[in-house]
């Protein structure tokens, strides 16, 4: 749209920003959409591999504090927000997942504290209060079932440990995007042709 300006009017002032507001193609960098998908997969397998965990035993089981329930949860909503960051980078879905991030580190640690937990306790009931007048059959029943709680706490630990990984990587990507960069304002002056 042109508009007439009298012939009083000079110069005209144009000013334009460079550079943009935030560098978002940092975080794009760190590949938002694998590890959004990578850690979607990762939040479903702890899910649904902490269902059969959470049975009757007396080995303390990470599954009775709901641990990969909650982490599988986390692990799932911060997958879809990196998916969604891809497809539709922005400040507020940066920040979002940012933030998500931040909680979902803090989960990580303490469920690797749960893991660890429930891990010791499977060897100390089946270590320590193995009766001796169990039958050779029975003691084999125990420790088949017992030691597959113990690896599924395993699994979960390793899965804790490679999601934590990524989502310090994944903070990392964020924060550089949400970084302030130099902004330059260029202000270009022209002079217009007289009306003469």
């Amino acid at each position: 749209m042109v508009e007439d300006r009298p012939a009083g009017s000079v110069s005209e002032v144009i000013s334009t920003v460079t550079g943009g507001s935030k560098p978002v193609h940092r975080f794009l960098r760190g590949q938002p959409k694998s590890i959004g998908v990578v850690l979607v997969m990762m939040g479903i397998g702890l899910f649904m591999f902490g269902i059969p965990m959470n049975v009757q035993s007396y080995a303390p089981t990470s599954a009775e504090q709901f641990t990969p329930f909650w982490l599988g949860i986390l692990f799932f909503i911060c997958g879809l927000l990196y998916i969604l960051s891809e497809r539709n980078p922005s400040k507020k879905i940066i920040t979002a997942s940012l933030a998500l991030n931040i909680i979902s580190i803090i989960g990580v640690l303490s469920a690797l504290v749960e893991f660890s937990r429930a891990i010791v306790g499977i060897y100390h009931i089946h270590g320590y209060q193995m009766y001796e007048n169990d039958t050779e059959e029975e003691e084999l029943h125990a420790r088949q079932h017992y030691m597959s709680i113990r690896d599924m706490e395993l699994v979960f630990c390793c899965h804790s440990l490679i999601g934590g990984i990524l989502l310090v990587t994944m903070t990392f990507f964020a924060r550089a995007a949400l970084r302030s960069s130099r902004t330059q304002a260029v202000v270009v002056m022209r002079n217009l042709p007289s009306a003469e």
